[in-house]
């Protein structure tokens, strides 16, 4: 056994699903995966935990995506809708170990692609099939996003393997309950209708309105709540998110931490916004790779704000595919934001993190420099 393995499997059946024996829990791992997975089922039997182990081939997931019957895609099949009807716990770890070669797939066959499972992310057939029998049987799903952290993926990001894989795995160690203090005292702050005002000493003042959206969080901990409206914990955890009044925003965005493009890093993106649209653009750098984003369209909602939110993770740094989830950090979005009831439109969405934030909610200050005040 790993002993990283054995400390995270400690964290997610003791802290984060809180198991409890005779519980049957199905874990199902990527082929690159299967060691953690293994050690998992280990520790999953030691707290006599029936489990259920089943693993996913890259190549042939890749090549059944771009070849197989579009049914067979799209649909949940019997056996494994029975076998998720018997289950009290799903675990998966996130993967293929490679990118998705998105040029290979079909156009017609990438809304069938399917690797969140929650539907808030997940938009395909197969994640509706199973949402629907996972709310019924209300199992408490966690998904393992550290295992993204591949050589072949790190590579393709421009990031270095080790140092990536390490972040990962501590920011999946953060304590549960320090950040669902956290979150609980910014969803009551965030909710309902109310101003917000942004501030940072790089040049940040933006104001806007919140809009009685419901207020997405990430603490960690798998609940009996989350399992009745088929919500999947992602491990790292930390975040608390919420759409807005669209056309609200007015100001100056100065993104201070650097934004991991696929073709780059933009840094410093200056966004000058009216009546919730971004009107002017400027950057120190990368500013060409952000006007060449199909995301970064100056018509439609692509170019309409969208969300904003904190991070919780004190373990998580910047720079390190998880910006918005890290402690201190405020995250601003821009597009489609209907997975958190939001009324923009688009072929997708975009969001970057800035650091030293002040943040006032109705004249109440709740971040003040980058500290959370509640």
């Amino acid at each position: 056994m790993h002993p990283e393995h054995a400390i995270l499997s400690r964290q997610i059946l003791d802290r984060c699903l809180s198991t409890k024996h005779g519980q049957r829990m199905w874990i199902n791992s990527w082929d690159h995966t299967l060691e953690l997975a293994s050690d998992l089922a280990f520790e999953s039997g030691k707290r006599r935990l029936e489990v259920l182990l089943t693993v996913q081939p890259e190549d042939l997931w890749l090549r059944s995506t771009i070849e197989a019957p579009q049914e067979l895609l799209d649909n949940l099949p019997a056996h494994l809708a029975a076998a998720l009807g018997e289950t009290d716990i799903y675990v998966y770890t996130l993967g293929p170990r490679k990118p998705i070669p998105w040029d290979k797939i079909p156009a017609e066959r990438r809304k069938s692609v399917s690797v969140w499972l929650d539907t808030r992310y997940d938009k395909s057939r197969f994640a509706e099939g199973w949402a629907k029998v996972s709310k019924k049987r209300k199992v408490k799903m966690l998904a393992i996003e550290a295992t993204l952290a591949t050589p072949e993926r790190a590579e393709a990001s421009g990031l270095d393997h080790e140092e990536w894989k390490r972040v990962m795995f501590e920011g999946c160690m953060a304590d549960p309950g320090k950040m669902s203090s956290h979150s609980e005292s910014l969803v009551s702050a965030m909710s309902g209708d109310r101003a917000v005002r942004i501030t940072t000493p790089f040049g940040t003042d933006l104001r806007f309105r919140l809009d009685k959206r419901p207020v997405d969080y990430s603490n960690g901990l798998a609940t009996e709540e989350k399992a009745e409206r088929g919500e999947v914990v992602f491990l790292p955890a930390g975040g608390v998110e919420v759409s807005a009044a669209e056309d609200s925003a007015e100001g100056r965005i100065v993104y201070d931490v650097a934004i991991r493009a696929e073709k780059g890093l933009v840094q410093g993106l200056t966004l000058r916004l009216a009546q919730g649209r971004i009107k002017e653009v400027s950057a120190k750098s990368g500013k060409e790779i952000y006007d060449a984003s199909p995301l970064r369209k100056r018509t439609g909602d692509e170019n309409r704000f969208a969300f904003f939110g904190f991070g919780l993770n004190p373990k998580l740094r910047h720079g390190f595919t998880q910006d918005d989830k890290v402690l201190g950090g405020v995250t601003i979005g821009f597009g489609d934001n209907r997975d958190k009831g939001g009324k923009n439109v688009a072929s997708g969405g975009w969001w970057a993190s800035m650091t030293k934030a002040t943040v006032t909610i109705n004249g109440q200050r709740v971040m003040e420099d980058g500290r959370l005040l509640v």
